[in-house]
Protein backbone atom coordinates (compact mmCIF):
# COMPACT_ATOMS: atom_id res chain seq x y z
CA UNK A 1 0.00 0.00 0.00
CA UNK A 2 1.14 3.48 -0.85
CA UNK A 3 1.51 6.08 1.62
CA UNK A 4 1.01 9.43 -0.14
CA UNK A 5 1.69 11.77 2.44
CA UNK A 6 5.48 10.22 3.35
CA UNK A 7 6.00 10.64 -0.82
CA UNK A 8 5.51 14.44 -1.09
CA UNK A 9 7.86 14.65 2.04
CA UNK A 10 10.66 13.40 0.49
CA UNK A 11 10.20 15.21 -2.67
CA UNK A 12 9.91 18.31 -0.56
CA UNK A 13 13.22 17.22 1.24
CA UNK A 14 15.05 16.68 -1.95
CA UNK A 15 14.02 19.98 -3.60
CA UNK A 16 15.61 21.74 -0.92
CA UNK A 17 18.66 19.95 -1.00
CA UNK A 18 19.21 21.08 -4.07
CA UNK A 19 18.66 25.10 -3.82
CA UNK A 20 21.43 24.55 -1.18
CA UNK A 21 23.67 23.22 -3.45
CA UNK A 22 22.99 26.01 -6.19
CA UNK A 23 23.93 28.80 -4.38
CA UNK A 24 27.48 27.40 -3.74
CA UNK A 25 28.31 26.42 -7.38
CA UNK A 26 27.21 30.13 -9.00
CA UNK A 27 29.59 31.25 -6.72
CA UNK A 28 32.46 28.88 -7.80
CA UNK A 29 31.79 29.60 -11.84
CA UNK A 30 32.13 33.25 -10.59
CA UNK A 31 35.44 33.03 -9.03
CA UNK A 32 36.74 31.07 -11.86
CA UNK A 33 36.10 34.25 -14.17
CA UNK A 34 33.38 33.44 -16.44
CA UNK A 35 32.14 36.57 -18.38
CA UNK A 36 29.73 39.58 -17.42
CA UNK A 37 27.23 40.31 -19.33
CA UNK A 38 28.75 43.65 -21.57
CA UNK A 39 28.01 47.20 -20.84
CA UNK A 40 25.94 49.82 -23.01
CA UNK A 41 27.88 50.52 -26.46
CA UNK A 42 28.63 54.44 -25.59
CA UNK A 43 26.65 57.36 -28.16
CA UNK A 44 29.25 58.08 -31.16
CA UNK A 45 29.24 62.08 -31.19
CA UNK A 46 30.23 63.30 -34.79
CA UNK A 47 31.93 66.62 -34.87
CA UNK A 48 30.80 69.34 -37.15
CA UNK A 49 30.96 72.82 -38.15
CA UNK A 50 27.82 75.02 -38.54
CA UNK A 51 26.70 78.83 -39.69
CA UNK A 52 23.83 80.95 -38.98
CA UNK A 53 21.69 81.93 -41.83
CA UNK A 54 22.95 85.42 -43.19
CA UNK A 55 20.29 88.19 -43.19
CA UNK A 56 21.01 90.46 -46.29
CA UNK A 57 19.36 92.91 -48.37
CA UNK A 58 20.15 91.41 -52.36
CA UNK A 59 19.30 92.26 -55.85
CA UNK A 60 17.42 90.33 -58.09
CA UNK A 61 19.94 89.74 -61.17
CA UNK A 62 20.28 87.46 -64.06
CA UNK A 63 23.48 86.33 -63.98
CA UNK A 64 25.14 84.87 -67.72
CA UNK A 65 27.76 83.89 -69.87
CA UNK A 66 28.92 86.09 -72.42
CA UNK A 67 31.72 86.55 -75.19
CA UNK A 68 32.62 89.71 -76.38
CA UNK A 69 32.79 90.75 -79.56
CA UNK A 70 33.75 94.04 -81.97
CA UNK A 71 31.21 96.11 -82.85
CA UNK A 72 32.71 96.13 -86.12
CA UNK A 73 35.21 94.48 -88.08
CA UNK A 74 36.48 94.70 -91.88
CA UNK A 75 39.07 92.94 -94.11
CA UNK A 76 41.28 94.90 -95.96
CA UNK A 77 42.00 93.54 -99.52
CA UNK A 78 43.98 94.85 -102.32
CA UNK A 79 41.19 95.83 -105.20
CA UNK A 80 43.85 96.29 -107.74
CA UNK A 81 47.13 94.32 -108.81
CA UNK A 82 50.27 95.19 -107.99
CA UNK A 83 53.54 95.05 -105.68
CA UNK A 84 53.07 96.42 -102.06
CA UNK A 85 55.66 99.40 -101.63
CA UNK A 86 54.48 100.45 -97.87
CA UNK A 87 53.22 99.29 -94.61
CA UNK A 88 52.37 102.34 -92.89
CA UNK A 89 51.29 101.02 -89.23
CA UNK A 90 52.76 98.61 -86.88
CA UNK A 91 50.17 95.21 -85.99
CA UNK A 92 48.50 96.08 -83.42
CA UNK A 93 47.85 99.94 -84.11
CA UNK A 94 44.72 102.20 -83.09
CA UNK A 95 44.01 103.48 -86.29
CA UNK A 96 42.03 106.21 -87.55
CA UNK A 97 38.96 106.53 -90.53
CA UNK A 98 40.38 107.04 -93.92
CA UNK A 99 44.04 106.67 -92.64
CA UNK A 100 46.38 105.39 -95.72
CA UNK A 101 47.44 101.80 -93.96
CA UNK A 102 48.80 99.57 -97.42
CA UNK A 103 50.53 101.36 -100.78
CA UNK A 104 50.47 99.68 -103.71
CA UNK A 105 52.59 100.95 -106.61
CA UNK A 106 51.17 104.00 -108.27
CA UNK A 107 53.21 104.38 -111.45
CA UNK A 108 51.04 102.13 -113.48
CA UNK A 109 47.56 103.59 -112.32
CA UNK A 110 49.37 107.19 -112.61
CA UNK A 111 50.31 106.35 -116.55
CA UNK A 112 46.61 105.29 -117.27
CA UNK A 113 45.02 108.16 -115.67
CA UNK A 114 47.42 110.34 -117.77
CA UNK A 115 46.54 108.36 -120.68
CA UNK A 116 43.09 108.28 -120.25
CA UNK A 117 43.31 112.32 -119.63
CA UNK A 118 44.56 112.62 -122.65
CA UNK A 119 41.94 110.71 -124.48
CA UNK A 120 39.29 112.66 -123.09
CA UNK A 121 40.79 115.61 -124.41
CA UNK A 122 40.99 114.35 -127.64
CA UNK A 123 37.17 113.31 -127.39
CA UNK A 124 36.45 117.20 -126.40
CA UNK A 125 37.95 118.17 -129.03
CA UNK A 126 36.52 116.31 -131.69
CA UNK A 127 33.18 116.49 -130.54
CA UNK A 128 33.36 119.93 -130.48
CA UNK A 129 34.85 120.13 -133.95
CA UNK A 130 31.57 117.90 -135.27
CA UNK A 131 29.30 120.66 -133.37
CA UNK A 132 31.01 123.63 -135.44
CA UNK A 133 30.60 121.55 -138.43
CA UNK A 134 27.40 120.37 -138.04
CA UNK A 135 25.84 124.32 -137.98
CA UNK A 136 27.69 124.13 -141.34
CA UNK A 137 26.21 121.48 -142.37
CA UNK A 138 29.75 119.76 -143.08
CA UNK A 139 29.26 116.87 -141.31
CA UNK A 140 26.44 114.21 -140.44
CA UNK A 141 24.17 113.89 -137.31
CA UNK A 142 25.73 110.65 -137.26
CA UNK A 143 29.17 111.82 -136.65
CA UNK A 144 28.13 113.91 -133.68
CA UNK A 145 26.22 111.58 -132.13
CA UNK A 146 29.62 109.25 -132.56
CA UNK A 147 31.92 111.77 -131.23
CA UNK A 148 29.56 112.52 -128.33
CA UNK A 149 29.48 108.71 -127.30
CA UNK A 150 33.56 108.84 -127.90
CA UNK A 151 33.24 111.94 -124.91
CA UNK A 152 31.38 109.96 -122.96
CA UNK A 153 33.50 106.74 -122.88
CA UNK A 154 36.91 109.05 -122.27
CA UNK A 155 34.99 110.78 -119.18
CA UNK A 156 34.24 106.93 -117.81
CA UNK A 157 37.67 105.71 -118.63
CA UNK A 158 39.15 109.12 -116.52
CA UNK A 159 36.83 108.20 -113.81
CA UNK A 160 37.75 104.53 -113.83
CA UNK A 161 41.74 105.10 -113.77
CA UNK A 162 41.02 107.81 -110.71
CA UNK A 163 39.68 105.22 -109.00
CA UNK A 164 41.99 102.70 -109.43
CA UNK A 165 44.55 104.95 -108.60
CA UNK A 166 42.61 105.52 -105.15
CA UNK A 167 42.82 101.75 -104.91
CA UNK A 168 46.22 101.79 -104.48
CA UNK A 169 45.86 103.59 -101.16
CA UNK A 170 44.02 101.35 -98.67
CA UNK A 171 42.77 103.03 -95.84
CA UNK A 172 41.06 102.30 -92.61
CA UNK A 173 37.39 102.48 -93.28
CA UNK A 174 36.50 103.13 -89.33
CA UNK A 175 38.47 103.82 -85.92
CA UNK A 176 39.39 100.69 -84.58
CA UNK A 177 42.60 98.82 -84.07
CA UNK A 178 44.42 96.42 -86.86
CA UNK A 179 45.97 93.42 -86.54
CA UNK A 180 48.97 91.85 -87.62
CA UNK A 181 49.67 92.28 -91.46
CA UNK A 182 49.13 89.41 -93.50
CA UNK A 183 51.67 89.89 -96.26
CA UNK A 184 55.12 92.05 -96.38
CA UNK A 185 56.36 94.96 -98.78
CA UNK A 186 57.65 93.44 -102.13
CA UNK A 187 54.32 91.27 -102.23
CA UNK A 188 52.45 90.62 -105.52
CA UNK A 189 48.64 91.16 -104.11
CA UNK A 190 45.65 92.29 -105.60
CA UNK A 191 45.57 89.24 -108.38
CA UNK A 192 42.17 87.29 -108.83
CA UNK A 193 39.66 88.10 -106.33
CA UNK A 194 42.20 89.89 -104.16
CA UNK A 195 44.22 89.65 -101.25
CA UNK A 196 43.56 90.27 -97.60
CA UNK A 197 46.28 92.91 -96.15
CA UNK A 198 45.00 92.51 -92.80
CA UNK A 199 41.32 93.12 -90.10
CA UNK A 200 40.66 96.16 -88.73
CA UNK A 201 37.94 95.90 -85.78
CA UNK A 202 36.14 99.00 -84.15
CA UNK A 203 36.18 98.20 -80.56
CA UNK A 204 35.01 101.05 -78.95
CA UNK A 205 32.12 100.10 -78.33
CA UNK A 206 32.53 96.79 -77.99
CA UNK A 207 29.65 94.13 -78.37
CA UNK A 208 29.11 90.81 -75.58
CA UNK A 209 26.89 88.65 -76.86
CA UNK A 210 25.16 86.15 -74.35
CA UNK A 211 21.95 84.38 -74.56
CA UNK A 212 19.10 84.42 -71.58
CA UNK A 213 16.19 81.85 -70.77
CA UNK A 214 12.90 83.19 -72.19
CA UNK A 215 11.09 83.34 -68.23
CA UNK A 216 14.21 85.72 -67.56
CA UNK A 217 13.75 88.27 -70.47
CA UNK A 218 10.28 88.17 -69.51
CA UNK A 219 10.84 89.48 -66.05
CA UNK A 220 13.44 91.69 -67.60
CA UNK A 221 10.94 93.48 -69.46
CA UNK A 222 8.14 93.65 -66.34
CA UNK A 223 10.85 95.20 -64.12
CA UNK A 224 11.51 97.53 -66.88
CA UNK A 225 8.05 98.19 -67.57
CA UNK A 226 8.65 97.30 -71.38
CA UNK A 227 6.15 96.09 -73.96
CA UNK A 228 6.29 95.80 -77.78
CA UNK A 229 8.14 94.01 -79.75
CA UNK A 230 11.75 92.35 -79.57
CA UNK A 231 13.59 96.10 -80.10
CA UNK A 232 11.45 97.77 -76.86
CA UNK A 233 14.35 96.68 -74.85
CA UNK A 234 16.44 98.09 -76.92
CA UNK A 235 18.58 101.26 -75.19
CA UNK A 236 16.66 100.92 -72.24
CA UNK A 237 17.71 98.02 -70.32
CA UNK A 238 21.11 98.97 -68.35
CA UNK A 239 23.66 95.93 -68.75
CA UNK A 240 26.65 94.87 -66.35
CA UNK A 241 29.74 93.26 -67.46
CA UNK A 242 33.31 91.61 -65.73
CA UNK A 243 36.02 89.89 -67.28
CA UNK A 244 37.42 87.10 -65.36
CA UNK A 245 39.37 88.69 -62.31
CA UNK A 246 37.40 91.34 -62.42
CA UNK A 247 35.22 91.83 -58.71
CA UNK A 248 31.42 92.67 -58.88
CA UNK A 249 30.18 93.88 -62.42
CA UNK A 250 32.29 97.37 -63.31
CA UNK A 251 31.55 97.58 -66.71
CA UNK A 252 28.12 99.33 -67.38
CA UNK A 253 26.52 99.16 -70.50
CA UNK A 254 23.27 99.00 -72.38
CA UNK A 255 20.95 95.92 -73.77
CA UNK A 256 22.02 97.07 -78.10
CA UNK A 257 20.06 94.10 -79.39
CA UNK A 258 17.47 91.29 -79.05
CA UNK A 259 16.87 88.32 -81.68
CA UNK A 260 13.47 88.08 -82.94
CA UNK A 261 12.94 84.40 -82.29
CA UNK A 262 13.66 81.53 -79.44
CA UNK A 263 15.71 78.58 -80.41
CA UNK A 264 12.99 75.85 -79.63
CA UNK A 265 15.80 73.09 -78.68
CA UNK A 266 17.83 75.40 -75.63
CA UNK A 267 14.71 77.51 -74.60
CA UNK A 268 16.69 80.55 -75.22
CA UNK A 269 16.81 83.61 -77.30
CA UNK A 270 20.18 85.81 -78.47
CA UNK A 271 21.05 89.51 -76.94
CA UNK A 272 23.33 91.32 -76.97
CA UNK A 273 24.83 94.53 -75.04
CA UNK A 274 27.32 97.50 -76.10
CA UNK A 275 30.02 98.68 -73.65
CA UNK A 276 31.72 101.77 -74.03
CA UNK A 277 35.11 100.28 -73.65
CA UNK A 278 36.91 103.20 -73.05
CA UNK A 279 39.96 101.39 -71.97
CA UNK A 280 39.73 98.60 -74.86
CA UNK A 281 40.28 96.02 -71.79
CA UNK A 282 37.17 94.07 -73.70
CA UNK A 283 38.74 91.99 -76.79
CA UNK A 284 36.96 90.04 -79.17
CA UNK A 285 36.45 86.73 -78.16
CA UNK A 286 37.25 87.15 -74.52
CA UNK A 287 34.78 85.45 -71.75
CA UNK A 288 32.66 88.09 -69.62
CA UNK A 289 30.25 87.76 -67.13
CA UNK A 290 26.29 89.22 -67.96
CA UNK A 291 24.01 90.80 -65.06
CA UNK A 292 20.81 92.45 -65.60
CA UNK A 293 18.10 93.43 -63.32
CA UNK A 294 15.27 90.96 -62.96
CA UNK A 295 13.63 92.51 -60.07
CA UNK A 296 13.65 95.40 -57.12
CA UNK A 297 15.52 94.62 -54.20
CA UNK A 298 14.67 92.80 -51.25
CA UNK A 299 15.99 91.30 -47.77
CA UNK A 300 16.71 88.12 -47.80
CA UNK A 301 18.41 85.00 -45.74
CA UNK A 302 21.19 83.45 -47.37
CA UNK A 303 23.13 80.26 -46.87
CA UNK A 304 26.43 78.89 -48.41
CA UNK A 305 25.53 76.33 -51.43
CA UNK A 306 27.92 74.03 -50.13
CA UNK A 307 25.16 74.00 -46.70
CA UNK A 308 22.07 73.07 -48.86
CA UNK A 309 21.96 69.23 -49.56
CA UNK A 310 19.20 67.72 -52.12
CA UNK A 311 17.28 64.59 -52.59
CA UNK A 312 13.97 62.87 -54.17
CA UNK A 313 12.04 64.26 -51.39
CA UNK A 314 13.72 67.94 -52.19
CA UNK A 315 16.25 70.74 -51.26
CA UNK A 316 16.99 70.41 -47.05
CA UNK A 317 19.48 71.05 -44.46
CA UNK A 318 20.90 69.98 -41.28
CA UNK A 319 20.22 71.87 -38.23
CA UNK A 320 21.21 71.13 -34.27
CA UNK A 321 18.71 71.26 -31.72
CA UNK A 322 19.65 72.72 -28.05
CA UNK A 323 20.84 69.38 -27.33
CA UNK A 324 23.37 69.35 -30.25
CA UNK A 325 21.32 66.42 -31.90
CA UNK A 326 21.30 66.49 -36.08
CA UNK A 327 17.94 67.14 -37.33
CA UNK A 328 16.84 66.94 -40.98
CA UNK A 329 15.27 70.32 -42.14
CA UNK A 330 13.06 71.02 -45.77
CA UNK A 331 13.71 74.44 -47.06
CA UNK A 332 12.48 76.33 -50.24
CA UNK A 333 15.23 78.03 -51.86
CA UNK A 334 15.59 81.25 -53.96
CA UNK A 335 18.28 83.06 -56.02
CA UNK A 336 21.93 82.19 -55.86
CA UNK A 337 24.24 85.02 -54.66
CA UNK A 338 28.39 84.52 -55.14
CA UNK A 339 28.59 81.22 -52.99
CA UNK A 340 25.45 81.93 -51.11
CA UNK A 341 21.88 80.79 -52.00
CA UNK A 342 18.85 82.43 -50.68
CA UNK A 343 16.13 80.38 -48.74
CA UNK A 344 13.04 81.54 -48.46
CA UNK A 345 11.20 79.11 -46.42
CA UNK A 346 12.66 76.04 -43.31
CA UNK A 347 14.91 78.00 -41.36
CA UNK A 348 15.07 81.02 -39.38
CA UNK A 349 18.07 83.62 -38.78
CA UNK A 350 19.02 82.57 -35.35
CA UNK A 351 19.42 78.66 -36.20
CA UNK A 352 22.87 76.45 -36.58
CA UNK A 353 23.10 75.12 -40.15
CA UNK A 354 25.74 72.41 -40.87
CA UNK A 355 28.22 73.35 -43.12
CA UNK A 356 31.50 71.02 -42.70
CA UNK A 357 30.67 67.05 -41.72
CA UNK A 358 27.42 66.93 -43.30
CA UNK A 359 28.20 63.47 -44.69
CA UNK A 360 29.09 61.61 -41.71
CA UNK A 361 25.30 62.59 -39.88
CA UNK A 362 21.81 62.09 -40.61
CA UNK A 363 18.56 62.88 -38.66
CA UNK A 364 19.39 62.06 -34.46
CA UNK A 365 22.80 61.97 -34.93
CA UNK A 366 24.72 63.41 -31.63
CA UNK A 367 27.05 65.95 -32.75
CA UNK A 368 30.12 68.08 -31.00
CA UNK A 369 30.01 71.39 -33.36
CA UNK A 370 31.97 74.53 -33.83
CA UNK A 371 31.07 77.65 -35.81
CA UNK A 372 32.58 77.87 -38.87
CA UNK A 373 35.13 80.41 -39.99
CA UNK A 374 37.38 82.10 -42.30
CA UNK A 375 36.63 80.84 -46.19
CA UNK A 376 34.19 78.66 -45.17
CA UNK A 377 31.75 80.81 -44.12
CA UNK A 378 31.25 81.64 -48.00
CA UNK A 379 30.91 85.39 -47.54
CA UNK A 380 29.86 87.41 -49.94
CA UNK A 381 29.95 91.05 -51.31
CA UNK A 382 27.43 93.93 -50.48
CA UNK A 383 25.28 94.56 -51.88
CA UNK A 384 24.68 91.17 -53.29
CA UNK A 385 23.57 90.65 -56.51
CA UNK A 386 21.24 87.77 -57.16
CA UNK A 387 20.13 85.26 -59.59
CA UNK A 388 17.82 82.46 -60.41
Amino acid sequence: MIRTGSTRSAAARLAARLVLWSVPAATLLAACGAPAPPPAPAVRKVPVTFVHPEARRIEDVARLDGVVAASATADLIARVPGTLQQIRFRDGDTVRAGQVLFLIEQETYLQQLALNRARLDQAKAEFERQQNLIRENATSQASVENASSQLGQAEANLKLAQINLGYTEVRAPFDGVVGRRKVDVGSYVGAGAGTVLATVARLQPAYVNFSIAETDLLRIRAHAGLSGGPRAAVGKVPVRAALQGETGFPRAGVLDFVDYTLNASTGAIQLRASFPNRDLALLPGLYARVAIDTGPSRDALLLPVASILADQQGPHVFVLDAGDVVRRRTVATGAQVDAMREVTAGVTAGERVLLEGIVNVRDGTQAVPSPAAGPRAATAATPAQARP
